[in-house]
């Protein structure tokens, strides 16, 4: 299998000399190398959705013996003439209709004037969607023992979080940033994890998920409510931002019968909201300052980016660590949407902050009053800082290469990648480790696919238009303002057996990519994770 990672150490060299990164800067006393683990882990309540493995094979149609099999490349087959014979008869798009039309029905009171019109054409997209391609496949293969067994095999949580522990540990991060964290009490109640690890800036401090009454559209009683949303934040003591009322909290809830409002004290304290968090070593690190920058929203749901400042123990080093997850999509909108989010100076935004004061965590507004607009000047606050070094590491949705465009708050095209870049003052560690050029292409001509995901959907997913869209891109980023840095190339949990980290090389999406997707047994997500060293 080929997974090249560069051209060796002689290379990054060159690279980092042609783009000074080997610079002379100031001397200091005291310096420090820390290791950095970024990780999209899946969230619990997102994972169950017919991610697609190849692993069991020779895949079979349904429990009879008699039924016809495939091999793995066979299926994959399969799949991909699926998927292109829905594109080529516009069959796509009519799935994109029938999603708009059914949202808009939801909306709609049965007295509302075009009620039964709307109702009348959605059911007319429901026929034509299902003699769609990939709805014939999901039929063909619902009751496939091979594709039912990667649910219980690879997607179960039970067993991908003891797998994500267990690469975690043995990948000794000093910190470590997560998204789609649906799961914080269980990790810092974990006696392994929590023995080295916490995301509690107060030790005293038992963290607790947020509860919500179960109202429709959400409640002003909700923890996570917007006006109480900021308060739960800091109250709670802990550098992590949930997403309120999320799609993750929503499908848990439901795959266990239990709506918000209904559950049991046991569930409260299991079932959260999942969002980005940063963990540390506590022998390592001592936190000073614990602050959020939330996301404008019209709506009930609230997001936030997680900026923390740590000390090193042992050389004083003040380490600013900001974590983020941009919105998903592969459309150009979707791409205005995280331009949006990076920098819009027409919204609302808000930051707020604790620092510890004394012997007690008091909250204090930011130096200067800063006028922030947008994730990239949050980031640049921080990076900005005297005498700090500064890392954020995020799940961009977007990957370097992605087609520039011209957003509101730009008059050049741009993308997220050069956005970061050119607005932060930081560096990506892609760059630094010579894996991708600073224009996003990849150092290798010959493996042009420089990847932290790798995956598809199957037939199993309740998501037709998804079934068949894979994705192989670099989406998970790491910057930073340290001297240098050098990735991990994998974590060996036992003698034979190590996990790949990012970024994985491939020559193109058919073949070898196809047969190797993610979640598997090994790799615990659908995201590879990374794990770099990085200078400060």
């Amino acid at each position: 299998r080929k997974k090249k990672r560069g051209e060796g150490m002689v290379k990054i060299l060159k690279t980092l000399a042609k783009h000074n990164f080997l610079r002379k800067r100031k001397s200091k006393s005291k310096a420090a190398t820390i290791r950095l683990l970024q990780w999209n882990i899946l969230a619990d309540g997102l994972g169950e959705d017919g991610f697609l493995a190849t692993e069991f094979s020779p895949i079979f149609e349904s429990a009879d013996v008699k039924s016809k099999s495939y091999s793995a490349n066979e299926f994959m087959k399969l799949v991909r003439e699926a998927k292109l014979a829905d594109t080529a008869s516009g069959m796509a798009s009519k799935f994109s209709e029938l999603k708009g039309a059914e949202k808009m029905l939801k909306k709609l009171k049965e007295s509302a004037e075009g009620y039964s019109e709307l109702r009348e054409s959605t059911r007319k997209l429901r026929e034509e969607t299902d003699r769609s391609e990939l709805v014939k496949l999901k039929k063909q293969f619902q009751n496939s023992p091979q594709l039912q067994k990667v649910d219980g095999e690879i997607l179960s949580w039970s067993k991908r979080s003891e797998r994500i522990k267990r690469i975690v540990l043995q990948a000794r991060p000093d910190v470590i940033t997560f998204q789609e964290m649906d799961h914080v009490q269980q990790f810092l109640q974990d006696k392994d994890f929590s023995a080295r690890y916490t995301c509690m800036v107060d030790a005293a401090k038992a963290y607790k998920p947020p509860t919500y009454t179960g109202h429709k559209g959400g409640s002003p009683h909700d923890d996570l409510s917007p006006d109480k949303y900021f308060h739960h934040l800091l109250a709670s003591r802990a550098a992590f931002a949930p997403k309120s009322y999320s799609n993750a909290y929503l499908f848990r809830s439901k795959r266990d019968a239990k709506a918000p409002g209904t559950h049991t004290i046991d569930s409260i304290d299991t079932i959260d909201d999942d969002g980005c968090v940063i963990f540390w070593k506590k022998d390592t690190f001592k936190p000073v300052e614990l602050g959020f920058l939330r996301i404008p929203s019209d709506t009930e749901k609230s997001e936030a980016v997680v900026a923390l400042t740590l000390q090193h123990l042992k050389t004083d080093t003040m380490l600013n660590v900001l974590t983020a997850h941009l919105p998903s999509g592969d459309e150009h909108s979707k791409e205005l949407e995280r331009l949006a989010v990076l920098n819009n100076p027409s919204a609302n935004w808000t930051a707020r902050r604790i620092h510890f004061q004394g012997k007690d965590w008091k909250e204090v507004p930011y130096e200067d009053n800063p006028k922030f607009v947008g994730v990239t000047s949050y980031v640049k606050y921080f990076a900005q800082r005297k005498d700090t070094q500064t890392i954020f590491a995020l799940d961009a949705n977007s990957r370097p290469s992605f087609p520039r465009i011209k957003s509101d708050s730009s008059s050049d095209e741009t993308n997220v990648w050069h956005t970061i870049l050119s607005q932060t003052t930081l560096e990506s560690i892609w760059v630094q480790n010579a894996c991708i050029k600073e224009n996003g292409e990849s150092s290798d001509p010959k493996n042009p696919f420089v990847v932290s995901v790798n995956k598809m959907r199957g037939p199993s997913s309740n998501q037709p238009p998804k079934i068949g869209e894979h994705q192989l891109e670099l989406i998970d980023h790491v910057f930073t303002n340290g001297q240098l840095s050098q990735l991990v190339t994998s974590v060996d949990l036992k003698k034979k057996e190590s996990v790949p980290t990012a970024p994985l090389l491939y020559e193109s999406k058919e073949g070898e990519a196809e047969l190797h997707l993610y979640p598997s047994s090994k790799m615990p997500s659908d995201h590879l994770p990374v794990v770099v060293d990085i200078s400060l």
